[in-house]
């Protein structure tokens, strides 16, 4: 009986344990599921107002949860959020390199067909934000293709608008005309009507490229429409300004001005930040418009509102960086007293397993002495090949500016004096045998005067006659006229400068040629001006400003299309300064400062 009862009570108490261990792990489980859920709608928050590190640091809580990130599904969501936020923080490799894992593994898992959608959307984004158009148009189409398979429409549109945006901002217009139309020929719901409004915007914008005034205002009017429909304010603002470009070709100033009192009207109750942009942007070209209608009075009125509303932005945006630097220090505030708290509940483990943290730290230490020492000397050899690479790119451009000079002589002391004795030689002749000449003299003639014409100009081009024979200051005059056109109007102003080392003033010329090509193809600008300067300390001054568009300095920085690198290091060379700024319809202003090289005293 004794036995029976402690085996009885034995039992009793096994079942006592497990039932307790199964109700912990319920509630555990239970609650790891809220804390995951919370997380991941504390994630999407601040993606959404753009506190991306944040959004990183409970990506990394979350990473923490083996269970979790057992799921394919679980893990490259998480995956292509951390992208996300890489992306905006301007990582643009960190992003790129997850999002191309993640595609690759997805290729192998038909399951998760909504997610290669995303990943390789993503991609191509990415891709057409670094200005590679065909690696961005290749992506959409996997993301494309995949939607047609799942007949998703909204993803479908999407690509199409993304495909088309590509080819138009390359100017192949007809191909994005192809795409744009594939996409408006979708029913138009809920779910599509805002991406079909966009697309008609963008056809209107095309057309209206083309001159083609009627059947722009129609797709901007079809576009207006559709998102009159939504009842979306800031999409009906945004349609109105984007028609009102086809009054303005039209010069249709008063409807111009009707229109954008409209879009004012309707922006006024918004108060998000894309709509101050928006009201700001309005109130500028109302004040543009006012004064193409010669009414400055009210002009001057809305340049001011504009002006204000841009002094009010300027103080916002510097409120929400204070106010995020003070959303950081709370967080870190938070992550330091949790670890506080964890320190202290673990402190007796700590103790225990002392010996191991230190040998551990130890290792740590050593492996980030010897990382530290790897990085310094990687800088040390990025360093060289940086030096290496200016001095390739300055030994190159040197022996083509020699090159050019080279023929150039030969072109204009040689080849122009033959032809010159060849022309002398036939006119002796023609004289000699005068009633009697054959018309082929005079034929030839024509060609080798012809001939010398063209080697003339050639030599020109090459090096610039007008340099050779009175310097730098006369050649940026000449180059000035002869670029002025009716469009853009260039001016310089030379101080007075001197004659300097042949060789110098080639280099200086063909650096400000460059610029000032830069300025005739992207800029727009309706004026420019070069102003040379010999200052006291034998330096030469150049600043070059114009009051185009400008452009995006990390943009021109990445992808080098405006030749600014290889300057750069023709300059350096010389042991000059470079300095480029510029703004977005600001205009740009370019400084050069580099020591003067004079000509050799004759004896």
């Amino acid at each position: 009986m004794f036995y029976q009862s402690a085996s009885i009570r034995k039992r009793c108490l096994l079942l006592l344990i497990f039932i307790f261990s199964c109700l912990a792990t319920y509630s555990q489980s239970g609650s790891l599921e809220t804390t995951i859920s919370e997380k991941l709608l504390q994630i999407e928050e601040q993606i959404t107002e753009q506190e991306y590190e944040q959004a990183l640091i409970i990506i990394a809580q979350l990473e923490s949860f083996k269970d979790y990130i057992k799921n394919d599904q679980n893990r490259l969501s998480l995956d292509y959020k951390k992208a996300q936020c890489y992306n905006s923080l301007d990582k643009h490799k960190e992003a790129i390199s997850i999002l191309l894992k993640g595609l690759d593994e997805l290729e192998l898992k038909h399951e998760l067909p909504n997610l290669k959608i995303k990943y390789s959307f993503f991609i191509g984004k990415i891709f057409r934000s670094a200005k590679n158009y065909d690696k961005a148009r290749a992506y959409y189409k996997i993301s494309l293709n995949e939607a047609k398979l799942q007949r998703d429409a909204v993803n479908m549109l999407e690509s199409y608008l993304a495909i088309g945006v590509t080819f138009n901002i390359e100017e192949k217009r007809d191909s994005a005309v192809y795409y744009y139309k594939r996409g408006v020929s979708f029913p138009i719901t809920v779910k599509t009507a805002k991406t079909i409004s966009k697309i008609y915007n963008n056809l209107s914008v095309i057309t209206l490229r083309n001159n083609n005034f009627g059947l722009a205002e129609e797709y901007g009017n079809t576009s207006l429409e559709i998102i009159k429909q939504q009842k979306d304010t800031l999409g009906i603002v945004i349609a109105l300004l984007s028609l009102n470009n086809v009054f303005y070709k039209k010069e249709e100033f008063i409807k111009v001005r009707n229109t954008y009192l409209k879009a004012y009207e309707n922006l006024k109750p918004l108060k998000t930040k894309r709509a101050f942009e928006v009201k700001e942007n309005t109130l500028y070209n109302l004040a543009y418009v006012n004064e193409e209608l010669k009414d400055f009075k009210k002009a001057y009125y809305y340049l001011e509102d504009a002006t204000n509303l841009t002094d009010s932005l300027t103080e916002a945006n510097r409120i929400q960086n204070i106010s995020e630097i003070e959303a950081k220090y709370n967080v870190a505030k938070e992550a330091q007293k949790t670890e506080e708290e964890k320190s202290k509940r673990l402190k007796t483990l700590f103790l225990f397993y002392g010996s191991a943290i230190a040998f551990l730290t130890i290792m740590v230490l050593a492996y980030i002495f010897y990382r530290n020492y790897r990085l310094k000397q990687r800088n040390k050899l990025e360093q060289v090949e940086n030096e290496m690479h200016t001095k390739i790119i300055n030994a190159t451009i040197d022996a083509k500016e020699k090159e050019r000079k080279s023929i150039a002589e030969t072109l204009h002391d040689s080849v122009s004096a033959l032809l010159s004795s060849a022309n002398l030689h036939l006119q002796a002749t023609k004289a000699q045998l005068r009633e009697d000449a054959p018309k082929e003299i005079t034929r030839a003639q024509s060609i080798v005067n012809e001939a010398s014409v063209k080697i003339r100009d050639l030599s020109h081009e090459l090096i610039s006659s007008v340099l050779l024979k009175f310097g730098l200051a006369f050649a940026v005059h000449d180059m000035c006229q002869k670029y002025s056109n009716s469009q853009i109007s260039l001016l310089s102003d030379d101080n007075g400068i001197k004659r300097y080392e042949q060789d110098f003033e080639i280099k200086i010329h063909n650096i400000i040629e460059e610029l000032i090509n830069n300025i005739l193809k992207h800029s727009k600008a309706s004026n420019a001006t070069i102003m040379l300067v010999h200052r006291a300390d034998d330096k030469l001054g150049i600043r070059i400003n114009d009051d185009g568009i400008g452009f995006d300095m990390k943009k021109a920085l990445r992808k080098d299309g405006l030749g600014l690198s290889h300057i750069s290091a023709r300059i350096k060379i010389m042991k000059g300064v470079f300095t480029v700024e510029s703004l977005k319809d600001e205009g740009t202003n370019i400084f050069i400062l580099v020591p003067i090289q004079f000509k050799e005293a004759v004896a």
